[in-house]
């Protein structure tokens, strides 16, 4: 019995092993399951540690090989800049010139194209979240929205402004 638990450590360290390879020579798919691996390492079967930065890295390498990028890639992409905005400030991801949120809405949407992707709840949920807190504020002066008065931002979707001044 502890023989095969044995050989299925070894299989999965060396799927691991291979992935790994064809991920640092630029294979897209391969970076996309070292994404997923390293923002839910929990259920990953290889031992990895959890790493946001990690799989932000290899998310994003995989959208820059892929021009379509596959849904499943492009939530974890989505998902790791808003953790890591969240993380890194506090708690706060509306910082001007450091905001996650037009990235990540722009990624979130991007996963919405695929009408089969089985979590477009869970993504059209954190793309609402995230437009109705950011469109309460300008995102460079902070001033608060008087009754609709601010300009969405119309090349990320993902930032409201007071005008072309604040822009």
């Amino acid at each position: 019995m502890l023989g095969i638990n044995d050989n299925r450590q070894e299989d999965e360290n060396m799927y691991l092993h291979y992935i790994t390879l064809a991920a640092s020579q630029g294979n897209s798919t391969a970076c996309g399951i070292l994404g997923q691996y390293f923002s839910s390492a929990e259920w990953c079967p290889c031992g990895l540690t959890k790493s946001l930065i990690l799989a932000k890295h290899y998310s994003k390498m995989s959208l820059e090989e892929d021009e379509e990028g596959d849904p499943l890639f492009t939530y974890n992409f989505s998902c790791a800049l808003l953790q890591l905005g969240s993380d890194r400030y506090e708690g706060v991801v509306e910082i001007p010139g450091h905001s996650p949120v037009p990235k990540a809405s722009f990624w979130a949407r991007k996963t919405l194209e695929d009408d089969s992707f089985p979590l477009r709840d869970n993504v059209t949920f954190i793309l609402s979240a995230m437009e109705n807190e950011a469109k309460n504020h300008c995102a460079n002066c902070r001033k608060e929205a008087e009754c609709a008065s601010l300009k969405r931002c119309v090349r990320c979707l993902g930032a409201w402004y007071c005008g072309n001044e604040c822009q």
